[in-house]
């Protein structure tokens, strides 16, 4: 065999053996690229912009911390962790007293409920949950500020947007019929209306805190609101139940009011 040939069967074998792990490296891409497809293809337990997904994660990650008892803590406690600082998209919201209502929202038993529905369906029901406190805040143009599992904080311009949201949220509740995802759900609501701090146009200060620690003192099916809010509202609403507490971390007993949202 001559040097030309030697060499061209070297370079033959040489060019064999590029082109066999060529195949292989595209037929381990083409699994890969299959694979992470049908990641994207598989259908989600709710819609991925909603918030009800964003716990599934953190759960865990509470429950590997802290124990399972501790990953379930009241969502408005949460919350108010996170609204204890400037808030600059409740700025917007202040009418033009310079007032601001924020209402905090979360389901009772919430921890009773997730075990009774497993993770997959607790997941389900926070999505319908969702949809429909969505709905009613809308309605009554609040601003969702954050939500927290089951927990939702809102701010209203108005003290009557507020209370006509968490009516409509009460009333669609007592309608759930038995068989429906909500059925046997109980939210409370709680609201406060002052005034705010501003700075560098930017809205926050102890009614955020106030508001929360009202709404920590409603019992499920409950709209209860402080003596500051129900003030602005006149004869345009019924109090049920008046109530008088000591608030955590604020001084002094301070009377709130249980409101009638039946029609």
């Amino acid at each position: 065999m001559s040097a030309l040939e030697v060499v061209l069967a070297a370079s033959t074998a040489a060019l064999a053996t590029a082109l066999v792990v060529v195949v292989v490296r595209l037929g381990r891409a083409r699994r890969e690229l299959a694979h992470v497809q049908a990641q994207l293809d598989r259908p989600r337990l709710v819609p991925s912009p909603t918030d009800a997904v964003r716990t599934v994660l953190g759960t865990a990650m509470k429950v590997r911390d802290h124990g399972f008892g501790g990953a379930f803590r009241s969502s408005i406690d949460d919350l108010l962790q996170w609204a204890d600082v400037e808030r600059p998209d409740l700025a917007r919201l202040a009418s033009t007293d310079g007032t601001v209502t924020i209402m905090f929202s979360d389901i009772q038993d919430s921890t009773a409920l997730n075990h009774r529905l497993g993770d997959r369906g607790w997941v389900r029901l926070l999505a319908r949950h969702d949809r429909m406190l969505q709905r009613a805040i809308d309605a009554h143009a609040g601003h969702v500020v954050k939500t927290q599992g089951d927990g939702f904080m809102v701010a209203f311009a108005e003290a009557s947007q507020a209370v006509g949201a968490a009516f409509d949220i009460q009333r669609e509740l007592a309608r759930v019929r038995p068989g429906s995802r909500l059925h046997g759900v109980a939210v409370r609501i709680g609201a406060h209306k002052g005034s705010a701090v501003r700075r560098d146009n930017d809205l926050f200060g102890r009614n955020v805190a106030f508001a929360a620690r009202v709404a920590a003192q409603a019992d499920g099916g409950e709209v209860l609101v402080s003596e500051a809010l129900v003030g602005t509202l006149g004869d345009a609403v019924t109090v049920l139940e008046t109530r008088e507490a000591v608030l955590k971390g604020v001084p002094g007993t301070h009377r709130m009011h249980v409101l009638d949202w039946r029609p």
